[in-house]
């Protein structure tokens, strides 16, 4: 599974239902993958690339067949997608789809008072520590390798619940080992929209997604009295989301709609900003972003630069930026298809790559761990705030 989706999913594990739970074997196996492949091969944007798969398909076929268990069929399937190189070719399985829509509905707020994401190596690490939260009771620090939850490797499965014990082991910068031995507590739902006047009368937004009504919001708050002295938008854990959602965030900051980005397919086409317009915010505008950047949070980070409508701040980004839709699978699961490549107004490719912003600020273990932002601190200093 790609990095920037460990954003979206990271610090999940839940069994499904039992009685939901589909069984797999040679028969459904095979069906999986060769529903899988066949939808890649169809529909990937970049056909001559695709040839890399007959090559493959003989042999992970047999494996998939021959795997005891959804971990292990998805795991392969992924293993064999990843040789393609796109961020937007992927599987994910019907358990994390039912989790995550339960984090959805908010009907599983718990945990251990951490986040955990993987970073440039697939190492599980931890991200945050809640103050009052059994992590911190227990002593656990920002940047620790979470070497195994109750002597497993972690993955996008572990979701706890209220009252759930497990023993954590970690291993810190100097390589020394840690145990932890945790019970989950309720926590409050971390939210996907987050605004806040700072000194100086700025307005900080955090977006970590585009979905519906993130436009609407952002203008509700822009048009809050007293009106900004300029606006900062947090960009550095969005990791995408919904493409029109996408295009009128975007034409919350121009005056006329702009291009936003080009699709390169067997028939290019333009998307535009949306919703561009005199009620738009016009002023001073600094935007973050980091690592967790991906996808149309690229696009808009690119397009502000591009355009020269404000100051990108931050770290370069996670480089995952093609066009995708999901085709159903017959557990329930689902594939992801890039349909098309993506480039920016300014024609740059941004897949594999990234984009840097203009002004580079980049965050230490020690920042972090004093509860430091040095890119925000950035945005403050180039706004003269």
């Amino acid at each position: 599974m790609k990095k920037y989706l460990g954003v979206l999913l990271a610090g999940l594990l839940a069994a499904m239902p039992a009685a939901a739970a589909p069984v797999y074997g040679p028969d459904l196996n095979g069906r999986i993958f060769d529903r899988a492949v066949s939808i890649v091969e169809r529909r990937y944007w970049n056909k001559p690339v695709i040839a890399r798969l007959d090559a493959l398909r003989a042999d992970y076929r047999r494996r998939v067949i021959a795997a005891p268990d959804r971990r292990t069929v998805y795991g392969l399937i992924g293993e064999m997608l990843d040789t393609l190189g796109d961020s937007h070719v992927y599987v994910i399985d019907p358990q994390q789809i039912a989790i995550g829509r339960a984090r959805s509905r908010g009907d599983t707020e718990a945990g251990f008072g951490m986040t955990m994401l993987p970073d440039d190596a697939q190492m599980w690490r931890v991200q945050s520590v809640r103050a009052d939260g059994p992590a911190a009771r227990a002593g656990v620090r920002i940047g620790w390798e979470v070497a195994a939850v109750n002597g497993q490797p972690i993955d996008v499965d572990f979701l706890p619940r209220a009252g759930d014990h497990a023993c954590f082991e970690f291993v810190d910068e100097d390589g020394r080992r840690h145990t932890a031995s945790l019970d989950a507590e309720d926590e409050e739902p971390a939210l996907a929209r987050r605004a806040e006047r700072l000194p100086g009368n700025a307005l900080l937004l955090a977006l970590d997604g585009f979905e519906r009504g993130d436009d609407r919001w952002l203008a509700d708050h822009i048009a809050e009295r007293p009106a900004p002295s300029a606006v900062i938008l947090d960009l550095r854990n969005n990791g995408g989301g919904d493409a029109d959602v996408i295009a009128k965030v975007a034409g919350q900051f121009f005056a006329e709609n702009r291009l936003l980005v080009r699709r390169i397919a067997a028939r290019e086409s333009d998307q535009q900003t949306r919703n561009a317009g005199p009620r738009s915010w016009l002023g001073p505008l600094a935007v973050l972003v980091g690592p967790n950047s991906a996808s149309g949070a690229e696009a808009l980070a690119a397009l502000i630069e591009e355009s020269g409508r404000g100051l990108t701040i931050g770290e370069r980004t996670a480089g995952a930026l093609t066009g995708a839709a999901d085709y159903d699978l017959p557990d329930g699961g689902i594939v992801s298809v890039a349909e098309f490549d993506i480039r920016t107004g300014g024609g740059r490719r941004l897949e594999g790559v990234g984009f840097t912003p203009r002004i580079p600020v980049g965050t230490t273990l020690a920042d972090r761990r004093a509860g430091r932002d040095p890119a925000l601190e950035k945005a403050r200093q180039m706004l003269k705030l």
